[in-house]
């Protein structure tokens, strides 16, 4: 049985998404997703990539309580602690909303809607990589937004004899609070530390949401499902039409839309290729689906 499947609420049915379900949403470009599908996998990312300069930062701390810990607390970071970063479902005015609408997010972190949003389950996710999270320390939290990147000085934990220690103690105020200008993100983070492998989302993945600019060409969605029909490719039978969607124009942000309609059009038009017609047949004889 795959996973991937579209959620009910995008064929009108009473479902709606709802902020803590356990969908996460994982926007990257389409280059960057072309790796992903190599061996879908994440790879969690080191502090100095990322671009808010706040993100672990001693140095909104007291440095005179213990200045050798905090020291090499700032170095610890910088080369043992990586994070992977997902948005989430939420709400406005009590009304749930998808985490995909976040025009923002495609702008930014999706090449300006050339990339795509990977849909996660969490509980999948985290059974998935059972072993290596068992092994290090490591949390997955919704990240906290203030007006202070500064966290209050009472509350930090300065008794450390090593700068694992002092994380340990203080990892909520180090790497879960964030300026209140990166609220709209509704982030939901993955901290990880000494770990610097990958992570894999084989069988996590709910369902793909193709940017709208990548939607309307042709060219480029074919390169993907080259991917997913290739038997030598990890993604091979693990996607149908129905794991993509895409984005459309609202009144108020974006909607999800199901694009199996495009998928199938290529899928079709490529039949005369051995790979295409062995992609049918299982479609047909194990996916339920009808194809001519």
């Amino acid at each position: 049985m795959l996973l991937t499947e579209l959620p009910a609420y995008l064929y009108w049915r009473e479902e709606v998404p709802r902020k803590g379900d356990g969908a996460l949403f994982h926007y990257t470009s389409l280059e960057s997703f072309k790796k992903i599908l190599e061996d879908l996998t994440l790879l969690p990312s080191s502090f100095e990539r990322l671009n808010d300069m706040n993100e672990g930062n001693v140095h909104n701390m007291n440095l005179s309580q213990n200045f050798m810990v905090m020291y090499n607390t700032d170095k610890y970071i910088k080369e043992k602690c990586r994070i992977i970063c997902f948005s989430q479902n939420y709400d406005i005015n009590s009304f749930g909303q998808e985490g995909t609408n976040h025009p923002a997010m495609w702008a930014h972190y999706a090449d300006n809607s050339n990339g795509v949003c990977i849909v996660i389950d969490k509980e999948a996710f985290i059974s998935k990589n059972k072993d290596i999270l068992d092994n290090h320390f490591y949390k997955f939290e919704d990240v906290k937004y203030s007006l202070s990147n500064t966290p209050d000085d009472e509350k930090i934990d300065y008794e450390a004899k090593t700068p694992e220690e002092f994380i340990i103690k203080n990892w909520q105020d180090l790497f879960f609070l964030k300026h209140k200008d990166w609220k709209n993100e509704d982030e939901h983070r993955l901290f990880i530390m000494d770990y610097d492998g990958k992570l894999s989302i084989d069988g996590c993945i709910k369902y793909i949401v193709l940017g709208r600019k990548l939607f309307l060409d042709n060219t480029r969605i074919k390169e993907l499902v080259d991917i997913i029909v290739n038997p030598s490719s990890i993604c091979y039978h693990k996607f149908t039409p129905r794991s993509f969607a895409s984005m459309c124009y609202n009144t108020h942000g974006y909607d999800t839309m199901d694009i199996a309609f495009k998928i199938l059009m290529i899928v079709k038009n490529n039949t005369s290729n051995p790979l295409y017609a062995d992609y049918v047949e299982w479609l047909n004889n194990e996916q339920g689906y009808d194809i001519s």
